[in-house]
C-alpha cells in the first residue's frame, strides 16, 4: 500500500481488510469472488488459510467458559472487572443481567425495549441509569453503545461492566453519584443482536454485519445461518441516513461496508435513530475494536469542517489521552473514509459530539475483533496490555462532558406542578449524491426530534436540551433553527407553544406559567 489513494483504492473494493497501515494491508478473504475482487488491485498478495486459527480461537473460548462456570464458586478466579468476568457473555447472559440489575436497583435503573425489533425480531434492549429512574425530569443525557458490529465482541463486555461499575459504586464513589443524579446515562449493549448470535456461537464467528441476505425481505434463522450467507447483511455503521451511501460504503451486499438499500433500512438503525431523536444525547461513545484510534466526524471527505470544532475536538483529544495517547481527530485523518456512521447523524440531524473508539489493539490474524479475554479486563481499567489506556476512563469523561453545560444548552422557567411539556423540532438530513437509474441525487431523510418531561411540583423546571442551532451539512455554519416548547389541554391539543433559538452552551427563560393547571398530586413518572 503506497500512500493514501492506493489504501482508498483496496478499501473501495468493498473487502474485509481488517488491518490497513502505509505500507500493508491484511484482508480476510470470504469466497472466490473476494479473491478475484482483490486481484483486480493488482497488487503483489499472499494468501493463507486461517482454519488453524479459528480453531485455536475455539479451543481458547471454550477454556474461558469453563473458566468462568469455575469462578462462580471460586471468588479466586475473578478478573478485576467489576463483575469478576472471566469469559465473554453470551446475548442470553448480557440480557439477564440488564434485568437483574432492574430488579437490584429499581429507583435507578430501567430497562427498555428500543422502537424496533431485530432484523429477525429479536428485541434491542437498552437501559437507562440514573437516580429516580422513572421520573423524567430534563437531565442531559449520555449514550454508550456496542456491538455495532456482530465479532467486536468487547464492545457488550464494556458496556455491561460499566453498567455494573456505575451501579455498585454509586454509594461510595463521588464522581459516579454525582453523574448518576444530574444526567440519565443510556446504555445500548447490543445494537446487532442477531450478528452477535451468529458470531458469538460460532456460526460465522467472522460475521461483521447484520442477518440482511436479500434487499427488502426478513430472512428466517436459517437462512442467516446457512453458510451462503456468511458474506451477506448490512453494516449497521454505514445505514445511517447523514451522507449514506457516500465514499467508504458500498452498494455490493458481499461487501463487508455494504450500506444496505436505502438510509435506515435496517430496523437496528432505524431503532437507534428513533432512541437518539426521543432523547436530548448530547455525548455519544459507539464502541468499536481493535485499531488504537479515537475518531470523530467528519468521517466523510464530502462533510465541512464542524462549526464547533474546537470544543468537539477538544473533548477528542481528552478520550483519546484517556486511552493511552491514541490517535485522535476526523475518522478521514486518523483512519479511513466512510459514510452513513453514527456520529454523522448525531452530529447532522441531533447535534450529538459522538465519538468511536477502536479497542483492544494490538492482534493479529482473526483474534483482533475478539482476542483472549484478558484484554478486555486489561483495557477496561488501563492495566496489564493497555497501561494507562482506560475504557472505563474514557467514558466516564464523556459522561461528564455531556453534564457540562458548555456542551449543550438548558431551558429555565415555570409552569403548573405535574404537567407535561413537551420540546420538539422537524429537521432533514441528506444522503451523499448517488445514483439510482441513471440519474445522481441526494435523498433527504424527514426526522421528528421530541421529548418530553414533567414539571416538578414546585412549579419551576430546568430543561438540559440539545442546541437549536443544527451542524449545516454543506458548510462550516450552524443552521438558525429554533426548538418548539409546548403543552396540552386536557384534550390533547396543544394549549401553548413557545418557539426558542438557542445555542450550545447558553441558557433561555421561557414562561409556560399560562399552560392548563395540572394535577392536584405530584406525578414523578412519565415521558
Amino acid at each position: 500500500m503506497s500512500g493514501t489513494a492506493e489504501r482508498q483504492k483496496l478499501m473501495d473494493l468493498g473487502l474485509d481488510v481488517i488491518d490497513l497501515t502505509s505500507t500493508h494491508a491484511e484482508v480476510l478473504l470470504h469466497g472466490e469472488t473476494d479473491r478475484a475482487r482483490l486481484a483486480s488491485g493488482n497488487w503483489p498478495v499472499a494468501v493463507s488459510d486461517v482454519s488453524a486459527q479459528l480453531t485455536a480461537m475455539t479451543a481458547a473460548r471454550a477454556a474461558e467458559d469453563r473458566r468462568e462456570d469455575a469462578r462462580r464458586t471460586d471468588p479466586t478466579l475473578a478478573s478485576g472487572l467489576p463483575t469478576g468476568r472471566v469469559s465473554y457473555r453470551t446475548l442470553d447472559e448480557a440480557e439477564s443481567e440488564m434485568r437483574e440489575l432492574e430488579r437490584r436497583y429499581p429507583d435507578k435503573v430501567k430497562v427498555f425495549e428500543l422502537s424496533r425489533r431485530s432484523l429477525l425480531g429479536h428485541p434491542i434492549l437498552g437501559m437507562e441509569i440514573t437516580s429516580d429512574v422513572d421520573t423524567y425530569s430534563g437531565k442531559p443525557a449520555f449514550l454508550t453503545s456496542g456491538l455495532h458490529h456482530a465479532r467486536e465482541w468487547p464492545t457488550l463486555e464494556f458496556t455491561m461492566e460499566f453498567a455494573w461499575d456505575v451501579l455498585e459504586n454509586y454509594g461510595t464513589d463521588r464522581r459516579i453519584r454525582n453523574l448518576v443524579d444530574s444526567t440519565r446515562l443510556i446504555i445500548v449493549p447490543a445494537v446487532n443482536p442477531d450478528g452477535y448470535r451468529i458470531s458469538r456461537e460460532r456460526i460465522h464467528e467472522m460475521k461483521r454485519k447484520n442477518c440482511r441476505v436479500a434487499a427488502g425481505a426478513v430472512p428466517t434463522w436459517e437462512q442467516c445461518a446457512s453458510p451462503d450467507a456468511a458474506p451477506l447483511g448490512v453494516d449497521l455503521n454505514r445505514n445511517y441516513g447523514a451522507f449514506w451511501g457516500g465514499p467508504g460504503s458500498s452498494a455490493s451486499p458481499t461487501a463487508e461496508n455494504h450500506h444496505g438499500a436505502a438510509p435506515y433500512s435496517e430496523p437496528e438503525i432505524a431503532a437507534m435513530t428513533d432512541l437518539l431523536n426521543s432523547h436530548q444525547v448530547v455525548v455519544a461513545v459507539n464502541n468499536h475494536t481493535p485499531d488504537a484510534r479515537l475518531l470523530r466526524a467528519p468521517s466523510s471527505p464530502l462533510e465541512p469542517v464542524p462549526a464547533e470544532v474546537a470544543l468537539y475536538d477538544g473533548l477528542a483529544q481528552q478520550l483519546g489521552t484517556a486511552l493511552g495517547d491514541w490517535p485522535t481527530g476526523p475518522w478521514p485523518e486518523v483512519y479511513y473514509v466512510a459514510s452513513g456512521v453514527a456520529e454523522q447523524q448525531g452530529l447532522y440531524a441531533n447535534g450529538t459530539l459522538g465519538f468511536t473508539p477502536e479497542l483492544t489493539p494490538g492482534h493479529s490474524g482473526l483474534e483482533r475483533f475478539h482476542p483472549q479475554y484478558q484484554y478486555v479486563v486489561d483495557q477496561y481499567r488501563g492495566v496489564g496490555a493497555y497501561p494507562g489506556s482506560s475504557i472505563r476512563e474514557a467514558l466516564l469523561i464523556a459522561w461528564s462532558a455531556a453534564a457540562d453545560r458548555r456542551t449543550h444548552s438548558v431551558l429555565t422557567g415555570s409552569a403548573p406542578r405535574g404537567i407535561e411539556l413537551t420540546i420538539s423540532k422537524d429537521v432533514s438530513v441528506n444522503s451523499s449524491p448517488v445514483t439510482r437509474d441513471g440519474e445522481t441525487a441526494v435523498l433527504p431523510s424527514d426526522l421528528r426530534i421530541e421529548s418530553t418531561i414533567r414539571v416538578p411540583d414546585s412549579g419551576r423546571f430546568e430543561w438540559h436540551v440539545l442546541p437549536s442551532l443544527r451542524q449545516s451539512q454543506d458548510s462550516s455554519i450552524l443552521l438558525p433553527e429554533s426548538w418548539v416548547v409546548s403543552c396540552r389541554n386536557p384534550a390533547g391539543k396543544i394549549h401553548r407553544a413557545v418557539a426558542v433559538t438557542i445555542g450550545r452552551g447558553e441558557t433561555k427563560a421561557i414562561d409556560l406559567s399560562r399552560c392548563p393547571a395540572g394535577p392536584r398530586k405530584p406525578i414523578g413518572a412519565g415521558r
